[in-house]
C-alpha cells in the first residue's frame, strides 16, 4: 500500500516548514540537495493546533462520507472499462470543481480509464505531488454482495479502505485549504491512476515522471485501524512463475502414457511453501494456477504463479535461486519445470528527507490527539516505489485506517479518524509551503 521540489529561491531563501531557508549565491542545479537540507530542518516537534483548520476539517466529515460512498458505489476493479471511465469522470469533475486543470492520460492496455492529473497554481514555491489510485481488486458484481452500509463508526464497502478512502482525503484536504484561502505552494499536482492493483504496469512511469517535476510526493494508501502504521519502507514486488511441461494421453484410455503437468506443479506448490521467509522481508505466496483445456486429457502444460514482495534483492535473488533447484528433482518422472521472474513494483525505502517528513507528520497528528506509529518496513508494495526513482522524498500512508483489504473479510474504514487525516493532509501542505 506516493514528489514535490520546492523550486527557485526568491531574493536568496525560500520558504520550507515553518521558516525560511537562506540559500546562498550557488548554481540551479544544486536545488535538490538544498531542498533536502530544509526538509531536514522541518521541526518534528508538534506546534499549537490549528484551531481553524481543526474546526473546518470536522465539518468536512460528513461531506466526506458522502464521497466515499460515491467512490465506493462505481465499481472499478483494475480491468473493468466502465467503470473505470465513470470514476475517472467524477474525480476529473471533482478536481476541477475545486480550481485544478485536469489533464486525462488515456491508459494503454492491460490498463483501462484514464489517468487523472490535477493541477493547482498557488502563490509560492512548493512543488507537491499527491497521488493515490482508483482501482480496487474486486471484482464486479462485489457490491451487490458487499454493498456501502455505515455501522456505528466504521464505513464498509470494496476498496472503501484501498483506495478510496485515499481519493477521499485527497479531495477534501483541497477542499480546506480552498475554503481557508491557502494558496502559499506553487503547484499542488493530484493523480489518480487506474492501475495500481496491477503493479502500475502503465501508470508507473507517470507517477516517476510527475515525482520529477515535484519536490516532495505524499502517497494516500490506507493505514492501519488501531495502531495507524506509516512505513519507513515498503516492498518491492513482482510475480514468479513456473511453467511445467509433461506430456498429454487420454485420461481414461492411457493416462500412464501421459506425463500429468498438473500434478507435478501441485508438488512444486507443496515443497516451496517455506520459501515464504517474512523475517527477512521476503513473502512468496503462491496464488494463481492454470492447466489443461479438455476434462478428459492428461494435461501437457501447467502454470502457477507467485505473488513475491522482497526488502532486499540479495535475498530476491537467493530464494529464486533455491526455487530453480528444487524444481531439478520432479514428483512426475518426465516432466520439466522452469522459473518465470516477472519483476513489478520497485521498493519504497525512506532517506534522510523522507524520514524527516515521517517525523514531521507525526508532530503533526500529534496536535489533533492522533497517534501515528512509524514502522520500520511493511512487505505491502505501492507506487511510492515509483515515486521514490524521482531520488525526491516521499511519505506514504496518508489515506484512512482501515481493515480488510485483499481479503475475504468484509473492508471498511475507521470514520472517527476522517477529520484528523484531513487536517494530517491538509496541516503538511501548509508546512511543505513554507507556512
Amino acid at each position: 500500500m506516493r514528489k514535490p521540489d520546492l523550486g527557485a529561491p526568491p531574493s536568496g531563501r525560500f520558504p520550507v516548514g515553518l521558516g525560511w531557508c537562506k540559500i546562498r549565491r550557488r548554481p540551479m542545479r544544486i536545488l535538490p540537495a538544498l531542498t533536502v537540507a530544509c526538509i531536514l530542518a522541518l521541526p518534528a516537534q508538534a506546534a499549537p493546533r490549528n484551531d481553524r483548520l481543526w474546526a473546518a476539517a470536522q465539518e468536512a466529515t460528513p461531506a466526506a462520507v458522502e464521497t466515499l460512498k460515491a467512490l465506493v458505489n462505481i465499481e472499478t476493479p483494475t480491468r473493468e472499462p466502465a467503470g473505470m471511465a465513470q470514476l475517472g469522470d467524477l474525480l476529473a469533475a471533482r478536481l476541477e470543481g475545486l480550481g485544478a486543470q485536469v489533464e486525462k492520460i488515456p491508459a494503454a492496455a492491460p490498463a483501462h480509464g484514464s489517468v487523472i492529473v490535477g493541477r493547482f497554481t498557488g502563490t509560492g514555491k512548493a512543488r507537491i505531488l499527491l497521488i493515490a489510485h482508483m482501482d480496487t481488486i474486486y471484482p464486479s458484481g462485489s457490491l451487490a454482495k458487499r454493498p456501502f452500509r455505515i455501522e456505528g463508526d466504521r464505513a464498509y464497502g470494496p476498496g472503501i479502505a484501498d483506495d478510496k478512502s485515499g481519493v477521499a482525503v485527497i479531495l477534501h484536504s483541497l477542499s480546506v485549504l480552498k475554503a481557508q484561502g491557502f494558496r502559499r505552494y506553487g503547484q499542488i499536482t493530484v493523480m489518480f491512476n487506474t492501475d495500481e492493483e496491477q503493479t502500475s504496469v502503465f501508470s508507473g512511469r507517470i507517477v516517476t515522471d510527475l515525482a520529477r517535476k515535484a519536490d516532495v510526493v505524499m502517497s494516500f494508501e490506507p493505514s492501519t485501524v488501531g495502531v495507524e502504521i506509516i512505513p519507513r519502507a515498503a516492498a518491492g514486488n513482482g510475480e514468479t512463475r513456473v511453467i511445467v511441461t509433461g506430456r498429454a494421453a487420454h485420461a481414461g484410455a492411457e493416462p500412464e502414457r501421459g506425463r500429468n503437468a498438473l500434478v507435478e506443479a501441485g508438488d512444486i506448490v507443496l515443497k516451496t511453501r517455506d520459501l515464504d521467509d517474512p523475517a527477512r522481508g521476503f513473502r512468496f505466496n503462491w496464488t494463481q494456477s492454470t492447466s489443461g483445456t479438455i476434462r478428459n486429457q492428461i494435461p501437457d502444460q501447467a502454470m502457477i504463479s507467485a505473488d513475491t514482495r522482497h526488502m532486499s534483492k540479495a535475498v530476491l535473488d537467493e530464494k529464486l535461486a533455491q526455487l530453480a533447484e528444487r524444481l531439478k528433482t520432479p514428483l512426475v518422472t518426465g516432466t520439466t519445470a522452469k522459473v518465470d521472474y516477472r519483476p513489478g513494483r520497485p521498493g519504497y525505502f525512506a532517506d534522510a528527507a523522507s524520514n524527516a517528513l515521517i517525523d514531521k507528520s507525526v508532530a503533526v497528528y500529534r496536535e489533533v490527539g492522533g497517534a501515528l506509529t512509524p514502522v520500520p518496513a511493511m512487505t505491502a508494495s505501492s507506487d511510492a516505489g515509483f515515486a521514490q526513482l524521482s531520488g525526491k522524498p516521499v511519505i506514504e500512508g496518508f489515506g484512512l485506517p482501515g481493515f480488510g483489504y485483499h481479503s475475504s473479510e468484509e473492508e471498511y474504514v475507521d470514520l472517527t479518524r476522517i477529520a484528523p487525516r484531513i487536517y494530517l493532509a491538509a496541516r503538511m501542505v501548509m508546512e511543505l509551503s513554507g507556512q
